[in-house]
């Protein structure tokens, strides 16, 4: 799906009541640049920011509801077309992968121990409740 950022501010602007003069004047620019900016598809970051800060909205969070995923161990990270990870950086993100991966097996691994230990821990309290009923 398509982010449509112009069109997502143009319905905040309405939504909240606020007139074009009036959004124009805030945002420093002028009504055409507004009309403009409800035509644009993208917008720059530092005008979304004080867009977002004038309308009280965080627009940033549109795109991050939009990130693509990939499966199993890895989540929240941008990937190609052909689903390999973008720019230089995939080393760092493959490393990453297999940190999470381990971590994971870590994580179950721990969750067992306490299990263990938890059962052990009601073992010995029944004997000790049993000897001292004997």
């Amino acid at each position: 799906m398509t982010i449509h950022v112009g069109k997502r501010i143009k319905e905040e602007l309405y939504n909240q009541g606020i007139s074009v003069s009036v959004f124009a004047k805030k945002i420093n620019r002028s009504r055409n640049v507004v009309y403009d900016i409800f035509e644009r598809e993208s917008i720059d970051t530092d005008l979304l920011n004080k867009i977002g800060k004038i309308l009280n909205c965080d627009f940033f969070s549109i795109y991050s509801s939009q990130k693509e995923y990939l499966t199993d161990s890895v989540k929240h990270f941008n990937v190609n077309e052909s689903g390999v990870p973008y720019g230089k950086n995939s080393e760092i993100i493959l490393a990453l992968q297999q940190q999470t991966l381990s971590l994971q097996n870590e994580v179950v691994y721990l969750k067992k121990i306490i299990s263990l230990l938890e059962s052990g821990k009601k073992k010995t309290s029944r004997s000790v409740a049993t000897k001292k009923k004997k």
